[in-house]
């Protein structure tokens, strides 16, 4: 049965994606792109693309700064998000990726945050973020303008949890160990980043499912770890499963992981079995690859995505 409760994200750093085409970039000659696009982005920001585009509304609680702000607000309001949102200082950052067809390579660059963002401003977007989260859904994902503590999920998490919020949780490093004791109800961590929550490689998927298990024990609900083009393991209380990666022609990378916990999300409040959550989670992401710059997936291709892909039990 599908939970009705509200879902709010949070991007505390949020950007405009500017993403190039390229035949092949020289070094000091200009290079003409053979396409370009811009789209909203940021991790939070993804997360509520894709969950609007599975037809689940989430409150969109970012901070905007000077034209690049405006912008990219406008640029979500094409796709039908009207974000709540605060405007400070400076400008919200572009974020770039240029892609090269000959040899086939993607170069990002991350752009500069504000960096002058009060404690006040942080406590007011942060506020109304509890707020609409409500009893639902708190989704805390990227990164964090400069100057605020690594500490910051974790405590918003700690009070997402008082207030009968489930926390959706999708960082790394230090982010990610210290928000763990809170006991998120989902996280995404790619390979690298489970590894660094074990100290050890992870070689397999075996090993891979066993350290997710050992997290999962440690009270985080759905584990959800990302192996790129080698597919994802999902550890939840009943069984660890592992499904395979779509094959696919790859467009950009950016907004894949985000697009994936769109789906994964989206999946447990719908009440999907873990199979299906799964496999709905490798499409989204799967899906994002295929599109141009960040424009994330078609949902009309999720279902052919899937097609073929079997899940298997791990019994981990």
């Amino acid at each position: 049965m599908a939970d009705n409760k509200p879902i709010a994200t949070l991007a505390l750093n949020p950007a405009i994606d500017l993403s190039y085409l390229v035949s092949e970039l020289v070094p000091f000659r200009k290079t003409k792109a053979k396409h370009a696009r811009y789209d909203a982005g940021g991790n939070a920001i993804n997360v509520s693309r894709a969950l609007k585009k599975l037809h689940k509304e989430a409150h969109t609680c970012c901070i905007l700064g000077g034209e690049s702000g405006a912008m990219l607000k406008h640029l979500l309001a094409l796709e039908g998000i009207i974000p709540e949102s605060i405007s400070v200082d400076g400008e919200t950052r572009i974020n770039s990726t240029i892609q090269q067809r000959r040899p086939p390579t993607e170069f990002k660059i991350s752009g500069i945050a504000p960096s002058n963002i009060s404690s006040a401003e942080i406590t007011t977007i942060t506020r109304r973020f509890l707020k609409l989260a409500g009893d639902g859904y708190g989704v805390l994902t990227g990164s964090v303008p400069p100057g605020i503590a690594p500490d910051m999920y974790a405590k918003l998490s700690a009070k997402l949890r008082e207030q009968g919020a489930k926390v959706v949780l999708d960082t790394k490093d230090d982010m990610l160990i210290s928000a763990l004791d809170s006991k998120p109800f989902l996280i995404k961590p790619n390979v690298y980043e489970l590894e660094i929550t074990s100290g050890k490689a992870l070689p397999n998927v075996e090993a891979i499912a066993e350290q997710a298990r050992q997290l999962q024990r440690g009270g985080v609900a759905n584990v959800c770890v990302s192996m790129g083009a080698d597919g994802a393991v999902f550890v939840n209380d009943d069984d660890s499963y592992y499904a395979p990666a779509p094959k696919i022609r790859v467009m950009c990378s950016v907004g894949a992981g985000d697009a994936m916990v769109g789906g994964l999300l989206a999946g447990l409040v719908d009440g999907l079995p873990a199979e299906e959550i799964l496999l709905q989670g490798l499409a989204c992401g799967s899906g994002a690859v295929t599109q141009p710059g960040t424009k994330l997936f078609d949902p009309e291709q999720l279902e052919a995505l899937k097609e073929g892909l079997e899940v298997t039990k791990l019994g981990i």
